[in-house]
């Protein structure tokens, strides 16, 4: 499954070459006009302004079927390293450890993600209670966690994330 969490603007500019194949899904992660301007040091208006989206791209991951599943925006960066975070919690992964692989991709520092997952404890009650409200049912959070953690890694479950701006859950 390939999860293209681009605009549509940025889909018809550069469409992917998966556009026709089944294995392709467009959502978009972000409202078409944003009502803020991206602070560069936390992406918590991205989730307090687009929760419903984000909620549909973390839908899209759980409910793909058996195999990997590429995510990607246009830099690797925003879109996909915040959707990754919230993959990766739910898998259980650390705060410091989701930062430290967010910081492996090019020109990063940790302090972003740092600052937007105690935004989410903060704020939404953590990752689960904002994925909850952003109406990503209970099963998908426990399917998620169990696909990521399934012993069968690199057969037919996919991994976690990568440091090269594209992510696979």
């Amino acid at each position: 499954m390939v999860v293209d969490l681009r605009w549509a603007w940025e889909c018809a500019k550069q469409p992917s070459p998966f556009v026709d194949d089944p294995v392709y899904r467009h959502v978009p992660m972000l409202d078409d006009v944003l009502p803020y301007t991206p602070p560069p040091d936390t992406y918590a208006p991205m989730l307090d302004h687009n929760r419903h989206r984000i909620g549909a791209a973390f839908r899209a991951v759980a409910e793909a079927p058996p195999g990997g599943v590429l995510v990607h925006c246009t830099a690797g960066r925003d879109r996909t390293g915040v959707l990754v975070a919230l993959l990766l919690t739910v898998a259980g992964v650390t705060a410091e450890d989701i930062a430290a692989d967010y910081a492996l991709t090019d020109a990063c520092s940790p302090q972003p993600m740092r600052h937007t997952l105690t935004h989410l404890d903060q704020r939404h009650g953590g990752v689960r209670a904002y994925l909850l409200a952003a109406g990503v049912e209970p099963e998908a959070l426990i399917v998620m966690r169990e696909r990521l953690l399934s012993a069968e890694v690199g057969r037919d479950t996919p991994r976690s994330a990568s440091a090269t701006g594209d992510r696979t859950a």
